[in-house]
C-alpha cells in the first residue's frame, strides 16, 4: 500500500467536517494482516462503541453458517419447522389478503427473499400491518406475555408476507427471524450463542446487544441531519426511533438483522476472520468452503431487479452480504468479490480477499453516510494499492 495516498482520506474527512455534514467516525485500514491505517476524529475516540444496525446481519450470517455445517440446519427446510408461527403465512397487498402458495424456507430468511418486511408506511399495506404488530409484539413482550425472541418471532408472523417467497428481494426482518431460528436449534439464547460462538473466540469484548456496565461513557454520540445536511446532536426522540433510548438495558427484542454494539476494533477482527476464509489466530469459526459459499451471490436475475440500493449497484446479494460482480456497473476500481454490508447510522465494512484487503467504517448518524463521500473513501483505499 501506498501510505501517501492513504493520507488522501484525511483530507476527504476533514472537508466533510468542515462542511458540518460529518462529526465524529473512525476508519481502519488493513492490508495482507497489517494495519495500515487507522484514524478517530473527535468527538469519537479509538474505543467508541456504535450501534451497528444491519452490520448486524453478517454476524447473524456467519452464525448461521455454524449451524449449516454441523448439519443441524437446512436451508432448504420450511421456517415453520423451527418457529410454528410461520406454517400459514398471508400474502398481503393492496389487492388483499390471502394465503401464502410457497413456503417460506430458511435461504429465503439468508438472501431476503423471504416477503418478510420492516414496519413503514411508504410501500404499502405489507409494511403498514408489520407496523402494527411490531408495536403489539414490544407491548406484549415488555409486559411479559411474550417470553423470548422466539416467543417475539412467532408474533411477526401475523404480518404477513409481502410476496410468495423467492419471487423478488425486499429488505426486512428476515435476519431477525434467523435469530429465532439459531435459538430454537442451538437451545440458547441468542446473544449467549454468539458470545460463546463468536465473540469470545474472536476476542470481540465490546461487541453485545447492549452497552456493557461500566462502558456508558464510550458510547460514541448519536447526530441527526438538520434541514440543510449538517449533522448536528440527535435529540431524544431520534434516539427512541433507531431504538437507543436506553443503550445499558436488556432489549426487548435482539435483532439479528440491526442490534448489536461494537467498535471499529472489534469489527475489525470479525473481518480478520472473515479475510482468513473462516479461521482467527488458529481457531476456526467456520470451514474454508462453507465461508466460500457464503460469500458467493445467491439472488436470480429475478430477484436481483429489487435489489435497489445505491450502494449495491454493480452488486449480487446472498447470506446477508453484498458481494461486487460488476465493478463497472458499479464505478469501482475494486475488486470482483469484495463483499461487505453497512448500517443505516452509517457504519460501513468491506472485505477483500483478492487484495488481502479490509476496510472499516464507523460513524453515528440518523440517515446514513453521504454515498459520494463513502465511494470516495473506497477509491482513495483501492488508489493506494
Amino acid at each position: 500500500m501506498n501510505i501517501r495516498k492513504l493520507n488522501r482520506l484525511d483530507t476527504l474527512i476533514e472537508k466533510q467536517r468542515e462542511s458540518g455534514r460529518l462529526q465524529g467516525a473512525a476508519i481502519l485500514v488493513e492490508h495482507k494482516g497489517k494495519r495500515v491505517y487507522e484514524n478517530h476524529y473527535e468527538p469519537d475516540r479509538e474505543d467508541s462503541i456504535y450501534k451497528i444496525f444491519s452490520m448486524t446481519k453478517p454476524v447473524t450470517a456467519v452464525a448461521a453458517m455454524m449451524l449449516y455445517e454441523r448439519g443441524e440446519l437446512d436451508l432448504m427446510s420450511k421456517v415453520s419447522d423451527y418457529l410454528p408461527g410461520f406454517e400459514k403465512c398471508k400474502v398481503v397487498s393492496s389487492e388483499g389478503i390471502r394465503p401464502a402458495t410457497t413456503p417460506i424456507l430458511v435461504k429465503d430468511l439468508l438472501n431476503m427473499t423471504s416477503g418478510i418486511v420492516y414496519a413503514g408506511e411508504l410501500f404499502g399495506e405489507a409494511e403498514r400491518l408489520m407496523s402494527k404488530v411490531w408495536k403489539e409484539a414490544r407491548t406484549q413482550r415488555e409486559s411479559g406475555i411474550l417470553k423470548n425472541n422466539v416467543d417475539v418471532c412467532n408474533k411477526l408472523a401475523e404480518a404477513g408476507i409481502a410476496f410468495e417467497p423467492g419471487e423478488a428481494f425486499r429488505y426486512g426482518q428476515s435476519a431477525d427471524i434467523m435469530g429465532g431460528v439459531i435459538e430454537v436449534i442451538s437451545g440458547m439464547k441468542y446473544s449467549e450463542f454468539l458470545k460463546k460462538e463468536i465473540f469470545t473466540p474472536l476476542n470481540m469484548e465490546d461487541t453485545d446487544f447492549k452497552i456493557g456496565e461500566g462502558k456508558e461513557f464510550r458510547q460514541a454520540v448519536l447526530y441527526r441531519r438538520d434541514k440543510s445536511g449538517r449533522a448536528v446532536r440527535a435529540e431524544d426522540d431520534v434516539r427512541r426511533r433507531l431504538q437507543m433510548e436506553n443503550p445499558s438495558r436488556e432489549p426487548w427484542f435482539e435483532q439479528g438483522g440491526s442490534g448489536l454494539y461494537s467498535t471499529a476494533n472489534d469489527y475489525a477482527h470479525f473481518a480478520q476472520m472473515l479475510l482468513n476464509r473462516g479461521s482467527y489466530h488458529g481457531k476456526e469459526l467456520i470451514g474454508k468452503k462453507t465461508m466460500e459459499f457464503m460469500v458467493t451471490p445467491q439472488l436470480t436475475d429475478l430477484q436481483r431487479q429489487t435489489l435497489d440500493f445505491e450502494s449495491c449497484k454493480g452488486y449480487n446479494y446472498g447470506n446477508y452480504f453484498r458481494v461486487l460482480t460488476d465493478p463497472a456497473a458499479g464505478c469501482s476500481n475494486g475488486s470482483v468479490g469484495e463483499y461487505g454490508w453497512e448500517g443505516k447510522a452509517g457504519s460501513y465494512f468491506f472485505v477483500d480477499p483478492t487484495e488481502e484487503l479490509i476496510f472499516i467504517y464507523m460513524q453515528q448518524i440518523e440517515g446514513g453516510y453521504d454515498h459520494s463521500f463513502l465511494r470516495g473513501l473506497k477509491q482513495i483505499v483501492y488508489g493506494a494499492i
